[in-house]
């Protein structure tokens, strides 16, 4: 009797995401779930908009103070969102509105 091809959840979990990854929403949805373990759903609720262009990250900020305060850690949120994502996303800027 040969053994059936037993295959562990994080593996059929993984083979859903494959068609998935290249797309932008995709991207999107990995940046906005490390946004808020990093930052906090506080921070996020104030964000507007995000959006993904050419490894940009541009973020749309409702809040003035909000934007102060990123712009003054941007280096180390960069560096958190990227590590957070493990490099399946590389952004290589943030720019803020």
């Amino acid at each position: 009797m040969t053994k059936p091809d037993l295959k562990s959840i994080a593996e059929i979990i993984g083979s859903f995401k494959v068609p998935f990854q290249n797309k932008n929403a995709y991207k999107l949805g990995l940046i906005e779930n490390a946004w808020i373990e990093i930052l906090g759903e506080q921070a996020y609720q104030k964000v507007r908009k995000f959006s993904l262009k050419n490894g940009i990250l541009y973020v749309n900020c409702d809040s003035n103070s909000l934007r102060h305060e990123l712009g003054m850690q941007k280096k180390r949120l960069l560096d958190a969102l990227n590590e957070k994502n493990d490099q399946e996303i590389v952004i290589s800027e943030i720019i803020l509105n």
